[in-house]
């Protein structure tokens, strides 16, 4: 957008500056008010500069705001197409919704206004909309509905005709990575900045929209915070009903949604902790009706399910009618009975299986173990490398380690980071390989370093030694640590920022200025034996040199935390593409200056500049690379190695692949069970 500017002509700058003189004259004739007229004349040349940057200041506030509302309109845009894919991912084949119906439940006090008793799905805009102040607690069983009514509501609120500019805009969160002790409204503006970097929403424009108002958080997922034995006072979940009981808007309690299993939310609510000033509403269970209409609609040949139909409207109240009583359970049925064989197309089961089925454990277990070999047959992308035993066993792998998070632990059960997955391979174990790697890689270095291929002074050699033994230290300690730096990626396109390249060009002038002082400093100490000038010339070289790989290192390099990828498989991806980079940069550097140090030392004949001296300064650089800056994507590769046979070594891909035939969800970086069910099942049933 093109900033405008106020622009005064000259003509207009002088008469105002003539005006302001003759009523300072004015003033001291009528009134003798010397020193006031002096003043007014000394100020008279800054009166225009005043308005002008009053002009600047306000236009600038008309730009801020136009580009605010930029930015609210395309969040609004990128949230209702990601949230339209993901209820599609739900709902599964044939878009079938089940109008699920809600009951309100009143809490002892700070109930919000106007809700009313009842409700249902197709309602739940105007249902919400007529709350004041408008904040909504959605609780429900297992597998009843909840995330998918946000989802309705979400996509409902940014589609109905009266929607204006001005209001926020709905953002779908999960709660299971939050840390606590981290500020709400501060999360809430470091996760909209993550999950919408690409559309060029940076930090500075999420936190003026949480300040603004502009988001409505949607929280999911309450109940994913805490596992069952973590004692109360230790519960993030108790920490966040806190924090979002002080958020405020200018009129009042903050508008907000939250999702949660009703007895997790009961279990807080016993101890008096519960949103305040909010509406909470139940869902009910799927009537036997909705059932038979739901499965009717979703199937082709409704006479296959007319017997389990039957059973819904002759019992009512029995095994079967009460174990399908919830979306996620008939979504189940219906992809477990709906699966064909890949070269005759017959059903491979029929429906009336279920009626043998003596209790709701029985009919939980028979259809979860259907429901992942067929969800595997019905997206075959790789039927050859993904078959439905081994997808089963490395998913349970996954499962049975999400399930060793211990109480007292700030890490997630339910959300699978591909870098922060190492422990599952026993920590010691990977550690231990990790440095074994390290110490074998710089081995290779230090043979190179050490090894007589040219002549040098005894300052080179001890020079040269030091590096080595410095080296092998390091890159032994850093790789035997149990904390992992985060993920880091490369961005060259920086160099087209012309703030980028400023702050590029104070960090080279700040390395010249050290290899100024690192000149004196081995000119003084060893000018003995090589000179002043020439140790000068050596420390100017160096810093010359740590000018250009900081410069490049820093300037061009980005935080995971500063800028999340959307796509789980990217933060190791972007971490070991930096540090390779960064590795090739320092060989380049170092071999530029080896270069000129002993061209100012030995002259153009020495072997330092021979293919070996090269060969040292790139496995300087790769080992520098990996082994001191690509921590997260190193480890990964480590942990790989040490799970071989547990989990596919294409990791990534087969975690992608498993989203994409609706076993797994993307939450930011994590990829999460499609439902606990799912992942507690699979906990206890590692075996297909």
């Amino acid at each position: 957008m093109t900033r405008s500017r106020t622009r005064l002509p000259a003509a207009v700058y002088a008469v105002l500056q003539a005006v302001t003189v003759m009523l300072a004259l004015w003033l001291s004739k009528h009134f003798q008010v010397a020193r006031l007229a002096a003043t007014l004349v000394a100020l008279a040349p800054t009166l225009p500069g005043a308005y002008l940057t009053w002009a600047a200041y306000r236009d600038d506030r008309r730009e801020a705001a136009a580009d605010t509302d930029a930015k609210v309109k395309t969040l609004a845009a990128v949230v209702a197409a990601a949230e339209t894919r993901q209820r599609a991912q739900l709902i599964g084949p044939g878009a079938h919704r089940i109008d699920v119906t809600f009951q309100q439940r009143t809490e002892p006090a700070n109930n919000a206004t106007g809700a009313a008793a009842h409700g249902r799905l197709t309602d739940i805009v105007s249902y919400y909309q007529n709350l004041r102040p408008a904040r909504l607690a959605i609780t429900g069983e297992p597998g009843a509905g909840k995330t998918l009514l946000a989802l309705d509501l979400i996509l409902g609120l940014l589609t109905h005709p009266g929607r204006t500019d001005t209001d926020p805009v709905p953002v779908r969160f999960s709660l299971a990575d939050w840390n606590t002790e981290q500020p709400l409204q501060e999360w809430l503006a470091h996760q909209v900045h993550q999950q919408f970097r690409d559309q060029g929403i940076t930090l500075a424009d999420a936190t003026t929209l949480m300040d603004g108002c502009r988001v409505l958080p949607v929280l999911d997922g309450l109940d994913e915070m805490d596992t069952d034995a973590t004692p109360a006072g230790r519960r993030r979940a108790a920490r966040a009903l806190e924090q979002l009981n002080a958020y405020q808007s200018p009129t009042g309690s903050a508008p907000v949604v939250l999702t949660s299993r009703t007895t997790q939310y009961e279990d807080l609510a016993g101890l008096d902790l519960r949103m305040r000033e909010a509406a909470r509403i139940q869902l009910d269970d799927v009537t036997p009706g909705q059932a038979a209409a739901y499965l009717t609609a979703r199937t082709t040949s409704p006479t296959r399910w007319q017997p389990v139909i039957d059973t819904f409207t002759t019992a009512p109240g029995g095994t079967l009618a009460r174990s399908l009583a919830t979306p996620w359970r008939l979504n189940l049925a219906a992809t477990a009975y709906e699966e064909r064989h890949p070269d005759t197309l017959a059903y491979l089961r029929e429906p009336d299986h279920l009626l043998t089925l003596a209790s709701p454990s029985a009919v939980r277990d028979h259809l979860l173990a259907r429901y992942l070999p067929a969800a595997a047959h019905q997206h075959p992308t790789r039927p050859n490398h993904y078959r439905p035993d081994l997808t089963h066993r490395w998913l349970a792998a996954l499962a049975a380690h999400l399930a060793t998070t211990t109480p007292t632990s700030t890490a997630s059960s339910t959300d699978i980071v591909l870098h922060k997955l190492w422990p599952m391979a026993g920590p010691r174990r990977v550690r231990t390989t990790d440095t074994l790697l390290a110490a074998l890689l710089t081995l290779a270095f230090t043979t190179l370093l050490l090894s007589p291929f040219a002549p040098g002074s005894l300052f080179l050699h001890l020079f040269r030694g030091s590096v080595a033994v410095l080296l092998v230290l390091g890159s032994i300690w850093r790789p035997s640590r149990a904390r992992v730096p985060e993920p880091q990626r490369f961005r060259p396109e920086r160099l087209r920022s012309p703030t980028h390249l400023r702050r590029l060009a104070r960090t080279i002038v700040i390395g010249l200025v050290i290899g100024l002082v690192i000149g004196l400093v081995i000119g003084l100490v060893i000018g003995l034996s090589i000179g002043l000038t020439l140790g000068f010339s050596l420390g100017l070289v160096l810093g010359l040199g740590a000018a250009l790989a900081s410069g490049l290192l820093f300037g061009l390099v980005e935080r995971l935390n500063d800028a999340q990828p959307t796509d789980p498989r990217h933060p190791v991806r972007d971490d070991l593409a930096y540090g390779l980079a960064a590795g090739l940069i320092l060989a380049l550097v170092l071999g530029l200056s080896n270069f000129l140090m002993v061209r100012l030392i030995w002259g153009s004949q020495s072997g330092l500049t021979s293919t070996p001296a090269f060969a040292f300064v790139f496995v300087f650089g790769i080992v520098v690379g990996l082994y001191w800056l690509a921590g997260a994507g190193r480890r990964y590769l480590v942990f790989l190695c040490c799970v071989r046979g547990r989990l596919p070594w294409r990791l990534g891909m087969f975690l992608n692949w498993a989203y994409e035939a609706g076993l797994l969800r993307i939450s930011g970086v994590a990829y999460q069970f499609r439902h606990r069910e799912l992942q507690d099942w699979l906990t206890t049933h590692p075996t297909p």
